[in-house]
Order: C-alpha cells, then structure tokens, then sequence
C-alpha cells in the first residue's frame, strides 16, 4: 500500500510540475485582442500643444488592452513630467516604460501601457548612429506585446529587424510587436520583418500613417511571429483620424490570434 500511495502522490506531483511549467504556456489556441500603436510626439501635436489628455481620450475612445507608445520623455527639462505615468492615470492602465536615452536631465524612450498588469518585461537596445534606439519586450498572461521605434538610417535599421527576429524567436509564447518603423512595407527592412511576422495590413480606407494632417507614407505596423506557426484572423486593423495630437496618426487591430 505504501508504495502505491508513494507512487500516486509522486504522479500528482509530477502534473502539477508539468502544470506549472513553461510547456503548458501555449496551450490557449485562440486569444483575442484589441491594440493599438501609437507614435505620440511627446503628447506635442501638430497645433504645439503639449497635452496628455487628448492622446488618452484617442486611447480610451480605442477601448484597447494595450498600447505601444513611442516618443515619450520622462522628468525632461523639456516637459517635466513623466509622460506615460500620466498617460496611465488618464486611461487607468499599467504602464512600462523602456527609456533608450539620458535627455534634459531625464529619460526619453518608448513604452506600453495595458489593462492588465505584466507578469514581466525588459529591454533590448537597438543601434542608431544618431540616437539610441530600444525593443521594448511586455509578457502578459497568454502573449508578449512588443513596441520599438527604429532609426532614422537605413543600415541601422536592417540591423534593428535582423535583432528584433532573433530575439523575438525565444519567446515561449504568441508575439505582437507593433511600433514606428521608420521605413515602408516595401523597403528591406519590413521584408525582413514579412519574412517572420504577418505585417498585419490595414482594413480601412486610410492607411498612411504620417504626417497626422496631411498623411503620406505608412511606416507605422502591427506584426505578428508567425515561425512557430501562430497566425491572425483580423476583424479589424485601421488608421485612427487625429490629425492634430500628435504628428502621426494611431492604428488600432482588432485580430484573433490562432495558436497552432
């Protein structure tokens, strides 16, 4: 008796390691999610406004699980106050903040914020011959939500997307990435990046993201790691009109993410 009681509490033992384990982290197949992607100049809009409260009402009026913000300065000379911690008091979001430069006394980077809290997060620095660049890496419950903004040179930018894939390919679950590529869908290094993500395409009929009043160029993306043979049932995946709060425009995708 005693060895077959030693032996069933082995076996529970052993489910519930298995349970608790990093190989049970994929075992959702289907996850739904509604983001968005959003470069917002310092809350500077194209009128010279500084102000926190029009890009939280686009977040808000969005009624996203996370967005992905570039350009934000924290404890600047320039704006004394930490702009994403501000952001999150307006929308009553978790905010994460990657700094990728020391400026005016303060911080200046990207960051994210989401309803729920991450269980973890950290940050890759990317190469700009001009100014630091950063991947910022969000682990949630059931996915990774990633944000970057890439440089303004070429090379450097190839360099960021050959980085941003291998570090990607680690991850033990669903990955979203999403931010200001500086670069067209057509130029290298978003082909690099179509080589290993689905380069979600918009729905509506604007899809040029920048400048916010006059639109002309698309180099703002939402992306999904499909190499381990995830894929995304899009509802909905649009260029939100604002075309005074900042000098680019939001997207917002609504997709299902089918885990295979």
């Amino acid at each position: 008796m005693k060895k077959i009681t030693l032996l069933g509490l082995a076996l529970v033992a052993a489910l519930i390691t298995i349970g608790c384990s990093g190989q049970s982290v994929n075992s959702k197949k289907e996850i739904d999610l509604r983001i968005m992607c959003y470069n917002v100049h310092n809350c500077v809009g194209m009128d010279g406004e500084f102000s926190c409260e029009r890009i939280a009402k686009i977040i808000n009026d969005g009624n996203v699980e996370a967005v992905a913000l570039q350009e934000l300065d924290s404890m600047s000379k320039r704006h004394p106050v930490d702009v994403l911690g501000e952001l999150a008091k307006l929308t009553g979001m978790h905010p994460t903040f990657g700094p990728s430069i020391d400026f005016q006394g303060g911080k200046y980077g990207i960051g994210m914020l989401t309803k729920e809290k991450p269980l973890s997060y950290y940050r890759v620095p990317l190469p700009c011959r001009s100014e630091p660049r950063s991947l910022l890496i969000v682990e949630m419950k059931d996915y990774y939500y990633c944000c970057t903004h890439l440089s303004l040179h070429d090379e450097d930018r190839i360099t960021s997307a050959n980085i941003i894939v291998e570090e990607l390919s680690k991850l033990n679950k669903p990955v979203v990435i999403a931010g200001d590529f500086n670069a067209y869908r057509t130029e290298e290094p978003m082909k690099i990046m179509a080589a290993h993500f689905d380069v979600m395409k918009k729905t509506g009929m604007l899809i040029n993201t920048i400048p916010a009043d006059n639109p002309q160029s698309e180099i703002d993306f939402v992306c999904l790691y499909t190499d381990k043979g995830a894929t995304a049932q899009v509802n909905e995946h649009i260029v939100i009109d604002a075309p005074v709060e900042s000098d680019h425009l939001p997207i917002l995708a609504d997709f299902k993410i089918i885990n295979k």
